[in-house]
């Protein structure tokens, strides 16, 4: 119980966006397809993207655990009445070690990106990065890299009665890159802490739940050197509650992001504002035992994101919302690799900031393999 609390403070941070490397197992891939298409007002009526995300896991033994992560990801873009934007390439190769200073209970965390992404692009191809940004439809990977960052750490989980709480700290120092080739502009993201807590474990009768919130505090951004406007704070929250029924199993979710103050959000043109916001998901899963290695899971989720207008307003307007629903298929090969099947549909609503701005459909689709070996 009190390994699993760890993990889930030291993952929840990812839960907007993709896992690369998330839990104890020896390799994890997966290939991600998603195609979604537009309406009029938002300049693109098409997005593609694929994603191949690889993590692997050693164990040191009693010392502790190296996790590092990368991958692949492919984006094509069709804007209304021009050439067609591509991008592929690595994103940043992510690694931690987990050091056990007292087994399953304090582990000192050693972390760092090196900078083997596309935080570098073509000026043609800059408006790529608003098109796969929006946090309403979250997409598979929304960031292609920076200038590499270091950390430091500890995580640990106690027992609170049948529960498990965990807590944690982590800071990691960026480093300046050039975001666009070409543009004599240097972007260099400010440091940032994150404090984690996370409560787990059973409260009734095949009843599990988990809990955790997370704190990012990150200093101001440079551009050339210079600093520029504030950075506030963003809290991240994330709750799940799993019931046995019989031979099925019931999963409910919500997490949610909101931001407290105007923040600074990298991109190809330098840092960018984005104002107070929030983003509030709901969703869960049926999980429906098919055989003994198989199950089936009907998934659903809904999102929807505020924001204000502009940095100087108070008042927030809604930017859109989403509905993604679909299965899932999990199938087990022994007791050491699983591979799960996903399929979705996705429909909802979006807009760019300002009041009369209108809505647009969107649709899509997200289809993806993923296959874990542990060891």
């Amino acid at each position: 119980m009190n390994k699993a609390s760890i993990v889930l403070i030291l993952a929840v941070a990812s839960v907007n966006g993709p896992v690369l490397a998330q839990g104890q197992v020896g390799s994890r891939t997966a290939v991600i397809f998603e195609n979604y298409s537009l309406g009029d007002g938002l300049g693109f009526s098409d997005i593609s993207e694929i994603t191949v995300p690889v993590a692997f896991t050693a164990r040191l033994g009693t010392f502790g655990t190296l996790t590092a992560s990368s991958g692949y990801v492919a984006i094509t873009v069709k804007q209304d009445g021009q050439e067609d934007l591509t991008l592929s390439g690595l994103v940043d190769t992510e690694g931690r070690l987990s050091i056990n200073i007292m087994r399953d209970r304090l582990v000192f965390l050693v972390t760092g990106a090196a900078p083997t992404g596309m935080g570098t692009i073509d000026q043609t191809k800059v408006a790529i990065l608003p098109a796969i940004a929006t946090d309403v439809i979250g997409f598979a990977s929304g960031e292609l890299g920076a200038g590499g960052r270091v950390g430091t750490g500890f995580a640990g989980a106690f027992p609170v009665g049948r529960m498990a709480l965990g807590v944690g700290a982590t800071f990691q120092q960026t480093f300046s890159y050039d975001p666009v080739e070409g543009v004599p502009t240097t972007l260099k993201p400010g440091s940032e802490v994150r404090l984690r807590t996370g409560l787990e474990g059973p409260v009734g009768p095949r009843s599990y739940l988990r809990m955790a919130a997370i704190l990012s505090i990150r200093q101001k951004d440079q551009i050339n050197d210079q600093t520029v406007n504030g950075v506030g704070n963003r809290l991240t929250g994330y709750v799940s509650f799993n019931q046995g029924l019989g031979s099925t199993s019931l999963t409910l979710y919500t997490f949610g992001v909101s931001r407290s103050d105007p923040r600074l959000e990298s991109t190809a043109l330098g840092a960018a504002v984005l104002p107070r916001g929030n983003l509030l998901a709901v969703g869960g899963e049926w999980s429906l035992r098919l055989s003994r290695e198989v199950e089936l899971a009907p998934t659903a989720q809904y999102r929807v994101s505020n924001a204000a207008p502009d940095a100087t307003t108070s008042e927030l307007e809604k930017l859109g919302n989403t509905l993604r629903f679909g299965l899932k298929l999990r199938a087990t090969a022994g007791r050491n690799t699983t591979l799960v099947l996903q399929a979705n549909r996705l429909t909802g609503e979006l807009r760019q900031f300002g009041g009369a701005t209108p809505f647009s459909d969107v649709s899509g689709f997200r289809a993806a393999v993923h296959l874990e070996v542990r060891r």
